[in-house]
């Protein structure tokens, strides 16, 4: 026997194996009924007598929390000692003392909390304390005027895409537009009508349409429908009123909806609906929308077509009275999309740069139509179909009926969750560029409430428009101040001048309609971009765009969802499993929160991420790695641009060097803390670490079994926005497939050298930058 090895007798009720070290032994214990490990095992210890050595007990936390003493250099380091020695303890709470400790939060009062709390329910007064009337107010004055342009013909056509009278567009585009101003966070999006909303009401419209005749149409706006059960349902009609009065029923309900959604603090739900999702369910919009104007361009009657298959059915349906086109309405049509097209694609894109704002082609060619058609009389000779008479003047309000919200239950949730996903996407994409935040659940309580306020007064669900907001974009809108003066304008022209459009060719709405479509269309062309990426969301691009188009546009988006949570199921069950060989004995990392950790690298944070990188936790990713590391890049930003221009302004105004001593005694201009100048103390200007210590973010992948696009995507964008603060990413333990798709969207090619095998690989190379230095007080973020 090995000297130090104690024999155990076989008739003992349990086996025990020791292993001695040159200090102490260690004794693992098992016992027959499997019920007791270790030295603990008090049947063992009875049974046991071990006078040549002692027992050691495994080392348990201290009180004040510090790290007990560690084993032996030689002893092997397991997964069950790490966590026995240095697993932290959670402290346990009652139930009671838990609530008690939250309620105490709650029902703290104080005036910085008071102002907190009234800033995040009406984020308006932070913007109205910091606006500055020089500065901000002419650029929103003609930002708003200039979107006001642009959303009169596009509020009217997108009414009328909706299967209802013009001003309805025009009503929709102001009454909300005043409950966002005082509710929503965004300062540079335009809010109004959108294609997707749009088709889907009119969608609601006609199932009600299909209908004609029962007794709870006539209820909605007190109207009567003719019950003559031997037209067929392709030529029912209901009368503007009832229309509106159904839409009325359809934004109250949605808003609703919102409201809930944003009071429970939901917004996290549009996660779930991903970029090639929404490609493929837009575009399959763009297709449906494009196909319902045909009838306009062309000037022909078709019967109405509803249910699956309606492209298929409207187009076969078009050729067949493709001889009763009019001439002069294609005529109007084909020079309208040609003139819409040149100036906003070849004109205003082009010369954007030079252009303080880009020219609105969409009122002047309403403008010109109407005027022409009113000269010529376009209706009488040439037989082309027009607006007809527009009511001036504001509607009064009235209570909202909800009359069979059976029959579109499925199209008010799609409205709800589509229209907010498509506005609080636009309000983050313009958050991001101009450097401050938003809420997605104060959007959905602005959402809510703006549908609510504006089905009282005639309006139908609004969203954000997407040339709108880019149009405000570009004509330089500061604030959201610039959607008081789009709503004025609008106002102007229900109350005083609507009239004027009565002469209005349905042609040109229609044009309009179709050139504003033009981008959701020719998102075809990312197809072969998305394949090379993932085969999975390409796939959920083209059914979802299919499904959409062929089917319905409820059932488009049903069958995209579950498909794409199918295509989750797959690629998180078909994880690839692979021998692995050692190439060194790395250090170890574990959770800070969890394990008592040792001294950490001065600037360098570690963080890992522990799951797929994917559309549904995505932005979960970007939100907890800037809490983690402390570095909000957007804040950090400001705060370095400040201390340039503090530094700046401190150049200018320097003494020469005699005239300027330190505190200490010194006459250097770089002194450390304070200086004195004429005089006064004054506190010099902080330095780059004193703004943020951190330079190197270190995120271990070794967990990340697979990244999609928007995950490749969120990668791309955090070295970016981290380098522009002088803050360096490594990425750590990459795995194959997660690195081809890096490899594929063209991310290695520029930060290839910022990728490592391990962690403490990364982490040697970011002292070695550190010990080199490299990193420095120097700032590029401008």
């Amino acid at each position: 026997m090995l000297p130090g090895r104690v024999n155990i007798s076989e008739n003992m009720p349990c086996s025990a194996i020791d292993i001695i070290t040159s200090h102490e032994t260690i004794i693992d214990v098992r016992c027959d009924d499997e019920q007791a490990k270790g030295i603990d095992n008090p049947a063992f210890q009875r049974k046991l007598s071990l006078p040549d050595f002692e027992i050691r007990q495994r080392p348990c936390l201290v009180a004040d929390g510090k790290s007990p003493a560690s084993s032996s250099p030689e002893e092997p380091t397991t997964e069950l000692d790490l966590r026995n020695d240095y697993l932290r303890q959670k402290e346990k709470k009652s139930l009671r003392e838990s609530c008690k400790q939250k309620c105490t939060k709650c029902c703290t009062c104080s005036s910085e909390k008071c102002k907190t709390i009234f800033d995040k329910i009406l984020p308006c007064l932070k913007t109205l304390r910091k606006y500055k009337i020089r500065a901000d107010l002419p650029n929103d004055i003609v930002c708003g005027l200039t979107v006001g342009v642009m959303q009169i013909p596009q509020a009217m056509a997108f009414a009328m895409l909706a299967n209802l009278p013009p001003v309805v567009g025009l009503y929709t585009t102001f009454f909300p537009i005043l409950i966002y101003f005082l509710f929503g966070t965004s300062r540079h999006i335009a809010m109004g009508t959108a294609a997707v909303v749009s088709l889907l009401t009119g969608t609601v419209i006609t199932k009600f349409e299909d209908l004609q005749g029962s007794n709870f149409v006539g209820a909605v706006a007190n109207t009567t429908i003719t019950n003559n059960t031997d037209l067929p349902v392709t030529v029912a009609k209901l009368s503007d009123s009832t229309k509106i009065g159904i839409v009325m029923g359809l934004a109250l309900i949605a808003g609703i909806i919102q409201l809930g959604m944003g009071l429970f603090r939901l917004g996290f739900v549009t996660t779930y609906i991903s970029d090639p999702l929404v490609g493929g369910f837009t575009t399959g919009i763009g297709l449906l929308v494009c196909t319902s104007q045909a009838k306009h361009l062309l000037g022909v009657t078709i019967p109405r077509t509803e249910g699956m298959f309606q492209l298929i059915r409207t187009w076969t349906a078009i050729i067949e009275v493709i001889l009763t086109t009019n001439i002069a309405t294609v005529i109007i049509s084909i020079i309208c999309v040609v003139i819409l097209y040149i100036v906003k694609e070849h004109v205003n894109q082009r010369f954007k740069h030079k252009l303080k704002v880009p020219i609105p082609i969409e009122i002047v060619v309403v403008i010109l139509g109407t005027a022409a058609s009113y000269i010529w009389d376009y209706k009488t000779r040439f037989h082309v179909k027009i607006v007809g008479d527009i009511p001036t003047g504001l509607p009064s309000p009235k209570l909202p009926i909800i009359e069979r919200p059976d029959l579109y239950m499925s199209e008010v949730f799609i409205i709800a969750i589509l229209g907010f996903a498509q506005s609080v996407s636009l309000a983050a994409l313009m958050a991001k560029k101009y450097g401050y935040s938003t809420d997605s659940n104060q959007e959905l309580v602005a959402y809510g409430l703006g549908n609510i306020f504006g089905s009282f007064f005639s309006c139908y669900p609004y969203s954000a428009s997407v040339a709108g907001t880019f149009i405000q974009d570009s004509s330089g809108g500061k604030t959201e101040v610039a959607s008081l003066f789009c709503a004025s304008l609008i106002a102007v022209v229900i109350v005083w001048i609507g009239y004027l459009f009565k002469y209005l060719p349905n042609a040109i709405l229609a044009s309009v309609i179709v050139v504003a479509l033009k981008n959701l269309l020719m998102q075809f062309g990312d197809l072969p971009r998305i394949w090379r990426i993932s085969r999975f969301d390409f796939f959920i691009w083209v059914v979802t765009c299919a499904c959409t188009a062929l089917l319905n546009v409820d059932f488009g988006l049903l069958i995209g969802v579950v498909f794409s949570f199918f295509t989750v199921v797959v690629r998180t069950q078909t994880a690839i499993v692979s021998p692995l060989g050692k190439i060194d004995d790395p250090n170890l990392y574990r959770n800070s929160k969890k394990y008592i950790t040792g001294e950490q690298n001065a600037g360098i944070k570690i963080v890992d991420f522990n799951g797929p990188l994917y559309f549904a936790n995505a932005d979960i990713f970007v939100t907890k790695l800037q809490r983690i590391t402390g570095v909000k890049p957007e804040k950090i930003g400001k705060q370095l641009r400040r201390r340039t221009r503090l530094d700046a302004v401190k150049r200018k105004v320097a003494l020469p060097t005699e005239n300027k001593e330190n505190i200490n005694g010194g006459t250097s201009l770089d002194s450390p803390t304070y200086t004195v100048m004429n005089g006064n103390v004054k506190k010099s200007v902080p330095t780059r670490a004193d703004i943020c210590p951190v330079h190197h973010i270190i995120i271990d992948f070794s967990a990340v079994s697979f990244i999609d696009s928007v995950g490749a995507k969120i990668i791309k964008q955090v070295f970016e926005d981290y380098s522009k603060i002088d803050i360096t990413i490594f990425l750590a333990c990459v795995a194959d497939d997660v690195w081809v798709l890096l490899d594929t969207v063209e991310l290695l090619k520029k930060y290839s050298g910022n990728i490592f095998p391990t962690v403490d690989v990364a982490v040697a190379r970011a002292k070695q930058v550190v010990d080199n230095g490299v990193v420095s007080d120097a700032i590029t973020y401008l």
